[in-house]
């Protein structure tokens, strides 16, 4: 059986991306949900080479729109510690769908779904989102990358992005034994296991930026030109491969992939046939010159696995010379870390959750893998959780993994300096359902497919398609963040019969206390036993508390650090917050950070 692989040269990428998939697809698209599985591992400027182009995703939108195409969904999910759609955003992709009408969306916003392997060497189940499985017309649509650690990633690879959330780490941390004989490494058997389940109808292979050396997020950009497609994805990839000038037997997962598939070169033609005048030898990652050594920063990473590896690396690659003339630094990483060698080295500190387990001994940089800005935060004690205002009384919060709301009223907000559409979400917390604290939640929900946590009566004012989480006064739900508690609020809800509430958010080991909109309570004196490490607190009046009692609960509270909200948005509530400042400092001891909108607070 012959594979036919289209490949097009030239300036116009949307055109030639057009072209590609219009030559081998061969499905009735008619009504037919479709999902373009880009990627955007990581956040990046458009045509850098790292993310797909814009203009490639542009040109087979416009191929599915007009071949009548029911939903097309464009999206990804990326490496722990990077918010999805912002890094959609960040490579032009959000602005594309924009303009042409259809859903950008983050993989991980959907719902998991277990799919077990037949026959597994590695692996006997992974964990997906169901995105892929709900559509009916699969598109991988990678950038043409080498990878350090497998070689080359092309679209086989980039369908890994479909894996849910942190189980995108599970095929680096494989302990199953290989085959006898193996004809590669544990990650390339995994990936093979991998394709028994998730396997794309398409690929469109963007050779227009590409990136050869220490990819598939380090290397140096090369300007290719090319666009690919094909409808047997391994097939499309080999001939990527051919373009890149890297023989077949260096990419172990392909290798396995396209045998167990039957397909080989012999098996592959090309329109052109002879595709040589557009190709050039890429440099590998074994190939290229890093130059990594610091005096200052010694590994102790033998038993990390691959993932930690590549991260450590980035570190070394990027973050290197910001120590260079700092004290050493010893950065341990994998399964086989003791308490022994922690101590006894200088200013320790543990990366990746393998080291977890002794977190208490040394500064700890969490992740699966970890972020490489995250272990330089880590290493100069800036890393945690940050409180961003956003005006009025909305608030994000934000860490590696998640970005959580607060009443997030910005759509006519006189004191936001941010649009709605420029805000994502994985969580939102509503206290109620006036305008000013109800706001944007319904848009960024749908949007961002956030999971919105309220009172049963608030929920009641949210459409059917909103994910919520509802709970009552005193109720605590636990998450994959930490946990959420339901707290007493003395204020209208907004919905008949119903109660405002404020939350008590844990997350990253801290504890943030949002008030809402309310009157000093005496049930404020209970939280003092939580050691809360931030309150926020509404100091307005004629609405909620003003200054006077608002200095009163922090008293009762006691928490670690207080912030002011809802005040100065319109006359009725201005208030002068450097007063409310001196006399909190003054009377109670506790710290008090004045935000100016956009500003944050590092925890």
């Amino acid at each position: 059986m012959k594979h036919f692989v289209k490949v097009l040269h030239g300036p116009d990428h949307a055109e030639n991306a057009y072209r590609a998939i219009s030559a081998v697809c061969t499905h009735d698209v008619k009504g037919k949900q479709v999902l373009l599985k880009v990627n955007t591992g990581f956040k990046a400027e458009p045509r850098s080479g790292i993310c797909t182009s814009p203009d490639v995703v542009e040109g087979v939108i416009r191929y599915f729109q007009e071949k009548g195409a029911g939903r097309i969904l464009v999206g990804d999910s990326s490496i722990v510690g990077v918010d999805s759609l912002e890094a959609l955003a960040s490579a032009g992709i959000r602005d594309v769908c924009e303009k042409t009408g259809v859903e950008c969306v983050d993989l991980n916003s959907f719902d998991p779904v277990d799919k077990k392997i037949p026959g597994g060497i590695m692996v006997d189940s992974i964990l997906f989102s169901s995105a892929p499985f709900e559509s009916d017309i699969v598109v991988s649509m990678p950038v043409m990358k080498t990878h350090m650690y497998t070689g080359a990633t092309l679209s086989i690879k980039n369908m890994k992005g479909c894996m849910y959330k942190r189980e995108k780490t599970k095929l680096h941390r494989l302990s199953k034994p290989l085959p006898p004989d193996p004809r590669g490494r544990s990650l390339d058997y995994g990936l093979l296991d991998f394709t028994k389940v998730c396997y794309p109808d398409y690929a469109v292979v963007d050779g227009t930026v590409c990136m050869e050396g220490f990819g598939p997020s380090g290397g140096t950009p090369v300007n290719l030109d090319v666009v690919l497609a094909g409808s047997e994805p391994a097939a499309a990839d080999l001939v990527a491969l051919k373009l890149m000038g890297i023989p077949l037997e260096e990419v172990g997962h392909l290798l396995l992939i396209s045998e167990s598939r039957g397909v080989s070169y012999d098996t592959i033609e090309t329109d052109p046939a002879d595709c040589s005048p557009y190709s050039r030898k890429f440099v590998t990652a074994g190939e290229a010159r890093l130059g990594l050594h610091s005096d200052k920063i010694v590994m102790e990473d033998e038993s990390a696995c691959s993932a930690c590896h590549a991260a450590l690396i980035q570190f070394l690659r990027y973050h290197q010379h910001d120590f260079e003339d700092g004290e050493v630094y010893t950065i341990f990483a994998g399964k086989d870390v003791n308490k022994d060698d922690i101590l006894k080295a200088k200013n320790p500190c543990l990366v990746g959750n393998c080291t977890a387990r002794f977190k208490d001994l040394a500064p700890f940089c969490r992740g699966c893998p970890p972020i490489p800005s995250e272990i330089k935060k880590t290493l100069k004690g800036e890393a945690g959780i940050s409180i961003t205002f956003l005006g009025h009384s909305c608030f994000r919060v934000r860490s590696k993994e998640y970005s959580i709301l607060f009443d997030p009223f910005l759509t006519g907000n006189p004191a936001a300096n941010v649009n709605a559409d420029d805000v994502s979400a994985t969580t939102i917390l509503l206290t109620h359902g006036h305008g000013d604290h109800l706001g944007d939640t319904v848009s960024i929900a749908r949007r961002c497919r956030s999971t919105v946590f309220a009172t049963v009566e608030t929920a009641s004012l949210l459409p059917e398609d909103i994910r919520i989480e509802k709970g009552q006064i005193g109720g605590y739900i636990r998450t994959d963040f930490g946990g959420v508690k339901f707290l007493p609020a003395f204020h209208g809800s907004g919905v008949a019969g119903g109660l405002a509430c404020g939350f008590l958010l844990e997350i990253e080991g801290k504890k943030i206390y949002f008030a809402g909109d309310t009157g000093l309570t005496v049930e404020m004196s209970l939280l003092a036993e939580e050691e809360i490490d931030v309150a926020l607190l509404p100091i307005g009046d004629r609405f909620t508390m003003g200054p006077k009692d608002a200095v009163r609960a922090v008293s009762m509270i006691r928490p670690k650090k207080v912030i002011p909200m809802h005040y100065n948005t319109m006359p009725a509530i201005e208030q002068d917050p450097q007063r409310f400042k001196e006399i909190t400092e003054r009377d109670t001891g506790t710290e008090c950070i004045i935000l100016a909108v956009g500003e944050s607070l590092s925890l």
